[in-house]
């Protein structure tokens, strides 16, 4: 007989890579070998100025400055890009400057579509809140006329994950406000529980 995971399964909440990859930090080498570029290169853009290196603050660290240095995603994705860069452009600090339009420029397109996504978000978390408040509705009315154990474990299984999202959004655990794909996710379990109770409250679900 297979043994039943669902409950393990719960247990698992996902990993976000963005999240992932914001916590990331290397070592000078382990950059260098990351960004396929020799160290010597990596420490004189960081000498520099080009590059931006997290300086370790332990006091009993005898080894060189370089060796005290770590690189986040950020600095890792630059050293890439000047990288790239060198191989169109004769000198480094015309790649740099490249590097740097180009960052800039994401940055502001990525601020207009953020106050894009804003105006629209809170639109769409509204709409959301008022179809909850139909599918509490519906549960009330539904609940009366449920006689039988089974029905009941029917509507539970319906809003389960419904519920486990509400409780992930009470604990702090989840803002809808910033997490995109936590509010699809929430749009597709209202619909989902709305369907559900939907099919419930028909005649042909009686």
């Amino acid at each position: 007989m297979a043994e039943d995971t669902s409950a393990e399964k719960e247990l698992l909440e996902p990993i976000e890579a963005s999240e992932l990859l914001r916590n990331l930090k290397l070592t000078t080498g382990k950059a260098a070998q990351f960004a396929g570029v020799s160290r010597r290169q990596l420490c004189y853009w960081t000498d520099t100025g080009i590059v931006s290196s997290i300086e370790g603050d332990d006091p009993d660290d005898d080894g060189d400055e370089s060796s005290r240095r770590s690189y986040d995603f950020g600095a890792l994705h630059k050293v890439l890009l000047i990288k790239q860069a060198l191989e169109e452009n004769s000198g480094l600090r015309r790649a740099a400057k490249d590097v740097d339009r180009y960052l800039a420029e994401r940055r502001r397109n990525a601020e207009g579509l953020l106050n894009s996504i804003e105006q629209k978000r809170e639109a769409f978390l509204t709409e959301q809140a008022d179809n909850l408040e139909n599918v509490i509705s519906q549960v009330q009315q539904l609940l009366p006329r449920l006689k039988d154990r089974a029905r009941v474990l029917e509507l539970y299984g319906a809003l389960h994950w419904l519920d486990r999202m509400a409780e992930r959004v009470h604990a702090g655990k989840v803002l809808l406000e910033e997490d995109a794909d936590a509010c699809l996710r929430l749009a597709t379990l209202v619909e989902q529980a709305e369907a559900k109770l939907e099919t419930m409250t028909s005649p042909e679900g009686h």
